[in-house]
């Protein structure tokens, strides 16, 4: 039996965090021992994985013990701010007993463990081109020291065609993979089944899932929902997350005097039951890796309408399964089309129902099984 460690920042309501806790939830315990580790214990998702099959380690714990709790502000400053990666490598990451490491998330959890002298892989769920928070946020000085901690990886795993070509070109490297995410339909079918009592309007309704960031285009989106209502146009938009952007789309739906019409739900525990009550889901994102929730809304044959960035292009196969926009301008035009003109909604229905049935787990879990058996 293989020791494998997964580590993860944390389990919060995240695309990779949920790509993280599908794939816990299929592996094949026989063959395999896990070891997860989480720099911070939180999150949502924690209570989504059997912690009687794995062993499960945390470095940041959160207490309410005066002293612990000042103990938590200290271990948090020096993981994330003052010792080099490697000294925390040698802290926190188990040192034996464990046969493969797995990065699972990019920033922080790969550059901690660049260093392993045993076999190590790492995962990138997004476009690091377009994208480069680990830059932005200071995780690394430049593109180049980053290239440098990829290129110690034994293999990098990428979750589209579109960010392993970025991965080769942008920063040289060789031993990249793409494994697609793993989507889990039935269960999504079957929580897309289950009551909820949230309430919505009759009218046509819009829903869009992520982080609220700069990245996912909500800035740009809230205009153009404004820009439809003024015209007449009854259509409400739910947009469901969290995050540091919160604040700022807030007061931007205040300024365009939104409130009536969208709305931001947070985090939702079971977000299918109410993606299966809306007419259209919208990705307005100007960076993504593979769009989680374009995958999940096909999977409910929900209609989509989308940037066209990495990702989204080869989960709609250049428009053959739903609309792909260059611009802003066209994400309005194709949203009002899909609104106004019933035979255009159609055909998206029609896109989106035939990819339903492209998504199998068994075919991605097997692409991973082979992986961790090597």
């Amino acid at each position: 039996m293989k020791n494998i460690l997964f580590f993860i920042e944390s389990l919060s309501g995240g695309g990779a965090e949920k790509v993280l806790v599908t794939l816990l939830n299929h592996l094949d315990y026989s063959k395999y021992h896990i070891t997860l580790l989480t720099l911070v214990d939180t999150g949502i998702l924690k209570k989504d994985i059997d912690l009687t099959k794995i062993t499960y380690h945390t470095v940041i714990k959160q207490n309410n013990n005066p002293i612990l709790k000042l103990w938590y502000k200290v271990k948090y400053k020096l993981v994330y701010h003052y010792l080099s990666s490697d000294i925390v490598n040698k802290w926190i990451i188990p040192q034996k007993g464990i046969d493969t490491y797995i990065a699972f998330t990019e920033g922080y959890c790969t550059k901690i463990l660049a260093n392993v002298p045993k076999p190590h892989y790492t995962w990138v769920h997004c476009d690091l081109k377009s994208l480069p928070w680990t830059i932005n946020e200071r995780i690394y000085k430049n593109q180049q020291e980053e290239k440098l901690v990829y290129a110690k990886y034994d293999k990098v795993i990428c979750v589209s065609n579109s960010v392993k070509n970025i991965m080769e070109k942008e920063y040289g490297i060789k031993n990249v993979e793409t494994i697609y995410n793993p989507i889990d339909t039935k269960t999504i079918i079957d929580k897309s089944n289950k009551n909820n009592d949230i309430p919505i309007n009759n009218c046509f309704n819009l829903i869009s899932i992520g982080r609220l960031v700069r990245a996912k285009g909500y800035d740009r989106l809230i205009p153009i929902i404004s820009k439809l209502v003024n015209e007449g146009i009854n259509v409400h938009l739910y947009l469901l997350g969290t995050g540091n952007e919160l604040i700022n789309l807030e007061n931007l739906i205040l300024k365009e005097k939104m409130n009536n019409h969208i709305h931001l739900m947070g985090f939702l525990e079971n977000p299918y039951s109410f993606m299966k009550k809306m007419d259209l889901f919208v990705c307005s994102s100007r960076s993504e890796g593979y769009s989680l929730v374009i995958a999940e809304a096909l999977t409910l044959g929900l209609p989509v309408i989308s940037m066209n960035c990495s990702g989204p292009n080869e989960l709609l196969d250049n428009n053959k399964y739903g609309r792909l926009c260059d611009s802003y301008e066209e994400l309005y035009k194709a949203i009002k089309s899909a609104i106004t003109d019933k035979s255009y909604y159609q055909d998206l229905k029609e896109k989106a129902a035939k990819r339903k049935d492209y998504f199998n787990i068994n075919t991605t879990m097997q692409q991973i099984d082979n992986l961790l058996s090597e």
